[in-house]
């Protein structure tokens, strides 16, 4: 059977079943064919939209979601509209909430210098409301009203598309194009872009202002650093002068202790020394804050340094009647750690629990192990801490709330110090309080001594 008998079968067939002529059952025949051809070709281009749909919006959010910057990311996305879409020039404007405007921040399709120049368009405007509050999609001819497109001519259109993030208008995605560009009529496409892009260039722009508010942070931080070291070096000069003068004349005094002259000189260098240690701890902060402190770490027992720093702070603590416990054997267990600046941490704590402490009343050190943590724990009977102060206590020149806290003298630096220091050997500090007294615990991570290598037996 040749091909045209088979074609003119189903006709021949057809126009039997319904007892019509053969020229009647042909039209019939093609009047079918030509539908189904015009069906298949409508539902082969809604599927094309909605892979469209699908597709473009997903790889802009993926290239873009690659960049920080969020002119970068602006400026990659009118690249990839014009791209996708085949579109002439786009527009990326962002909303100016302080003067309610539109900004444009990037542009494809335009001159250089177009974008320093470029007007900014007023929300006061009811259509351009419309398009941000609303989240309208807008068609308008590019004719001489039009703010940014005029120059192209009537023959080329505008769509607007509103740039949605967290349920709130945030620009304007601007895309112009002839009449034979398809894809600017696709409402459910330029939709779903709007939609998607929208909390990417939001993203952008917020991590824009973290980094930017981290930076100014940074620099304001630094001055704080250099200002408290400028200060400090301009003061230990003529401090030392005064502390040495005071000092040689208490050597020299030969007249009684309690006679006013002898007051006074002890007076002298009783207060040179607290601006000396006020001086430092200054400069300790100021270190720290501007990251210029440099670890020797090594191993070191941390029983040795408890040991230590308790016979450096015991005449503090005896000169109060109060009563020092000490819990850990020697050398202790390990912790990789610069030792002086550890110990400066523990004369810190130390110092604060002597402090707080009434006269008579006891210090605790105690020094545990905890998985791989070796725990330095210092407990005091002094009136303990507020739960609301036990994280802002850590914090420099802060001397707590209540009358009996802040009627200890001290500028607050000492905890924020070791806090610093602790920090800075990769361990940390914490403060459990209660009515009976406080803890403070420092936890950093126990040294383990490596492995010895096996000894190969030689053979003889």
């Amino acid at each position: 059977m040749t091909g045209v008998e088979t074609c003119a079968l189903p006709i021949f067939l057809f126009s039997l079943s319904f007892g019509l002529s053969w020229a009647k059952a042909l039209v019939i025949v093609l009047i079918t064919l030509s539908a189904a051809v015009v069906l298949l070709e409508a539902a082969f281009i809604y599927m094309a939209q909605v892979v469209r749909s699908a597709v473009y919006p997903v790889k802009m959010v993926v290239e873009m979601g690659s960049l920080q910057g969020f002119r970068e990311a602006c400026e990659h996305g009118a690249h990839m509209v014009t791209e996708l879409l085949k579109a002439e020039a786009a527009v990326v404007a962002w909303v100016d909430e302080e003067l309610e405007e539109l900004e444009p921040v990037a542009a494809v399709g335009f001159p250089q210098r177009w974008l320093k120049l470029a007007p900014r368009i007023s929300l006061e405007e009811g259509e351009f409301r419309e398009i941000v509050q609303d989240g309208q999609i807008a068609l308008k001819p590019a004719s001489d009203r039009e703010p940014w497109f005029s120059p192209f001519g009537e023959s080329y259109s505008v769509t607007y598309v509103p740039l949605v993030s967290r349920d709130k208008g945030i620009g304007v995605l601007a895309i112009l194009g002839d009449s034979e560009t398809a894809n600017l009529r696709d409402r459910r496409l330029l939709g779903a872009i709007g939609v998607a892009i929208g909390p990417t260039l939001d993203n952008a722009r917020l991590y824009d202002e973290e980094k930017m508010r981290a930076e100014r942070l940074q620099q304001l931080a630094q001055m704080r650093s250099d200002f408290l070291i400028t200060v400090s070096h301009e003061l230990r000069t003529p401090l030392t002068s005064i502390k040495t003068s005071a000092e040689m004349l208490q050597e020299e005094d030969r007249s009684p202790a309690d006679s006013p002259q002898s007051r006074l000189i002890t007076n002298i260098v009783r207060g040179a020394n607290r601006l000396s240690t006020l001086i430092a701890d200054l400069v300790s902060m100021a270190r720290l804050d501007s990251s210029q402190q440099e670890l020797n770490l090594a191993p070191v027992g941390t029983g040795e340094m408890v040991s230590a720093t308790s016979t450096l702070i015991y005449p503090l603590i005896q000169a109060k009647g109060q009563t020092l416990d000490l819990h850990f054997g020697t050398p202790g267990p390990k912790v990789m750690a610069d030792q002086r600046r550890f110990e400066q941490i523990l004369v810190n704590l130390l110092a604060n629990a002597n402090r707080f402490t009434p006269p008579g009343g006891r210090i605790t050190v105690e020094v545990r192990e905890e998985g791989s943590d070796v725990v330095i724990a210092v407990s005091d009977t002094g009136p303990g801490i507020p739960e609301d102060e036990r994280e802002v206590i850590f914090q420099p020149f802060y001397r707590g709330k209540t009358g009996s806290q802040r009627s200890v003298s001290g500028m607050g630096m000492g905890l924020a110090i070791a806090k610093s220091l602790a920090e800075l050997h990769g361990g940390r500090i914490w403060v459990e309080s209660g009515e009976g007294g406080s803890t403070f615990c420092l936890a950093i991570r126990r040294y383990e001594e490596p492995a010895a290598e096996p000894v190969e037996a030689r053979s003889e």
